[in-house]
């Protein structure tokens, strides 16, 4: 498995000329987790969830790095949030991968307060939701 054929393939799945699911990239039993999603084998509902908050979502691979059994790649994410909000995020993904070069486990991590700023809100909005 080479790392920058792989990191091609990669780009099939986020970019927007996507022509293949992201799932597609996953071994059966390979797990997915963001800051917002609990580890969870079920890569469908994922990219469901995906599509529902952001039907335009797509990320640019910036740069990686990795061998046969995994790596890193560096991202920007865009899409539209609800009526019209569009949200850009900069992210890293840690993925391991089994011998067939498929995904046994991904990790997104990326600054929720990034799209909190981007989104309008303040800490005035969280003091008054909790009433301090």
């Amino acid at each position: 498995m080479d790392w920058e054929d792989w990191t091609k393939r990669l780009r099939t799945a986020l970019g927007a000329d996507a022509t293949v699911r992201l799932r597609e990239l996953f071994a059966p039993g390979g797990v997915f987790s963001d800051p917002v999603t609990a580890p969870t084998t079920d890569i469908k509902s994922v990219e469901d969830i995906t599509d529902s908050s952001f039907p335009d979502w797509q990320q640019d691979v910036t740069s990686s790095h990795g061998d046969r059994s995994g790596g890193a790649f560096e991202w920007v994410g865009r899409g539209t949030l609800g009526p019209g909000l569009r949200i850009e995020m900069q992210g890293c993904t840690m993925v391991e991968l089994d011998a067939d070069g498929q995904v046994t486990r991904w990790r997104d991590y990326f600054d929720l307060k990034e799209i909190e700023k981007q989104m309008g809100a303040t800490i005035e909005d969280y003091q008054d939701s909790s009433g301090t």
